[in-house]
């Protein structure tokens, strides 16, 4: 069954009613709803009420439109038949929809110039963008606006490390994540971290619903759930979630649980990358669970080698 304001706003696009802000909405719904919202083909006929008498020359650029080649003689007949004529209307209509939301951010988006937000500081930076959301960006994070949050009907941004965002809520504006990391994001008003580091990808949802996607597959997540995209198995993998231990990192805090001294030390080395770290051999395989100061690496050393009752890491 149709979107009841998709079949009006479609309806108005049939007639060439639509405004410039309407036709914006109308893109983004087409593109953004679920399969059974979209219209079939006899839905789309029983648009357009109107009577409908196509003369010989515009039944011949129609079929040209179509299959870029002349009408033929023998074919003529079947365009006098309403349906087949109002077929061929929707069939070109839906093809030109489609080359125009293709290039639409092209075309809105090359006048635009590209608005950066970096964090290279040790400390937790906080954003508020044009459009109201609040950003808590980490330590060596990036954000892009790829899009005019004013004009275009997307909001759309790329993140490069890992952050926190309290999604200002506009139905009929989405905010999507793209080009960052594994998977594309797509949300309307929501709250969740997002790490989208190199070679790891993995967003825990605080509350409201978002929608990720690789190519051809998606996922919708619940809030209290994670989701990571397995390229061995080609998947979403989506689980339970600790959504106060996957955003600690807000508080000026690192939290771990169980895991390898290793991993902490080479987090370590990332964060503070001119103090080589390193690892007695002895405690390889041991792991850690607790929280260490993002921004003091001092105490952050004294607080792991307290742990183990003697130095386990050395500074080269």
């Amino acid at each position: 069954m149709m979107n009841s304001k998709i079949a009006a706003l479609y309806k108005k696009f049939l007639r060439g009613e639509l405004s410039p802000e309407e036709t914006a909405i109308f893109l983004d719904l087409l593109t953004s709803c679920e399969r059974d919202e979209l219209p079939d083909l006899d839905e789309v006929v029983a648009l357009d009420d109107r009577d409908c008498e196509l003369n010989k020359t515009t039944s011949e650029d129609i079929f040209f439109a179509i299959t870029g080649t002349p009408l033929r003689t023998p074919t003529v007949s079947i365009w006098k038949k309403r349906w087949s004529v109002i077929s061929a209307a929707a069939c070109t209509l839906l093809i030109g929809l489609a080359f125009l939301f293709q290039f639409k951010g092209q075309h809105k988006n090359s006048a635009y110039a590209i608005v950066h937000y970096s964090n290279p500081t040790k400390f937790v930076k906080r954003l508020v963008l044009p459009d109201g959301t609040h950003v808590s960006l980490r330590q060596g994070a990036k954000i892009e606006l790829l899009s005019d949050f004013n004009t275009d009907s997307l909001r759309r941004i790329k993140l490069s490390g890992e952050a926190f965002f309290e999604v200002a809520k506009n139905p009929e504006q989405p905010f999507v994540i793209a080009s960052s990391g594994d998977f594309d994001v797509r949300v309307l008003g929501t709250a969740f971290n997002l790490n989208c580091s190199q070679g790891h990808s993995r967003l825990v949802l605080n509350h409201g619903r978002v929608c990720v996607s690789r190519g051809k597959e998606h996922s919708i997540v619940q809030p209290g759930q994670q989701v990571a995209y397995d390229r061995q198995q080609k998947q979403f993998d989506v689980s339970k979630a600790d959504t106060t231990i996957a955003s600690n990192w807000k508080s000026d805090l690192l939290s771990f649980k169980e895991v390898p001294l290793s991993q902490i030390v080479a987090d370590l080395n990332n964060l503070y990358p001119d103090s080589h770290l390193e690892l007695i051999d002895s405690f390889q395989t041991e792991s850690y669970t607790g929280y260490l100061p993002a921004s003091d690496l001092e105490k952050s050393l004294t607080m792991l080698n307290t742990a183990f009752n003697q130095i386990i890491i050395y500074k080269k």
